[in-house]
């Protein structure tokens, strides 16, 4: 899968990009319009959905929509005379036709949301969701691969006591099986009992 993920809904677009060792988040919605980088340390495994609702212009501009076509409806049937059955069925379809718009766009969408030091969420809809949640799987991976790439090593600087803690963590977290955890703890004792002046 690629490190990159773009999402566009409606007016609302959002692209994802993982580098090595942070996230590049770009938002472009009617809440947030930001660009900012999330470092992979900060992004922690908590998720959640949210629901969202359309934001407050949009609702008065289809309101005022329903009132613009209701005065020409009243001006159409003023001018031409209609039936009252005529006129009751034009009234029906539109106040249905209306109600449906509505509908959909009131309906609102999901976001995905994860925990971390910044904004970190997802436009979540039935079309994207496979989409989305491959795309938290990677950032998940990539941030294992970090993690061990980061302190899966015995360093000759650091004093025995914090690596023994490091790959307690990386262990206690998964990011590393019981046997790396067992070889890795085998060479350290290995290296600080050759090395006994560190």
């Amino acid at each position: 899968m690629e490190n990159k993920l773009e999402i566009k809904y409606r007016n609302q677009k959002q692209s994802f990009e993982i580098l090595e060792d942070e996230i590049i988040v770009d938002l472009d919605t009617p809440k947030h319009k930001l660009k900012y980088n999330i470092p992979l340390e900060e992004i922690k495994t908590t998720q959640y959905i949210n629901k969202t609702k359309e934001d407050s212009t949009s609702m008065l501009l289809n309101f005022s929509l329903f009132l613009n076509l209701s005065f020409i409806l009243y001006l159409v049937v003023d001018n031409f005379k209609l039936s009252p059955v005529l006129v009751q069925s034009i009234f029906l379809t539109t106040s249905l036709a209306f109600v449906a718009v509505m509908k959909f766009f009131f309906d609102g969408h999901d976001e995905k949301h994860i925990d971390s030091s910044k904004l970190f969420y997802f436009i979540y809809t039935k079309k994207n969701a496979e989409e989305v949640d491959d795309y938290i799987e990677l950032v998940y991976k990539k941030q294992i691969d970090f993690f061990r790439k980061k302190y899966f090593l015995i360093d000759p600087v650091l004093p025995y006591g914090v690596q023994n803690e490091r790959y307690i963590w990386l262990y206690s977290n998964k990011y590393i099986n019981e046997n790396e955890y067992e070889v890795i703890k085998e060479d350290l004792d290995k290296y600080f009992s050759f090395n006994p002046t560190l």
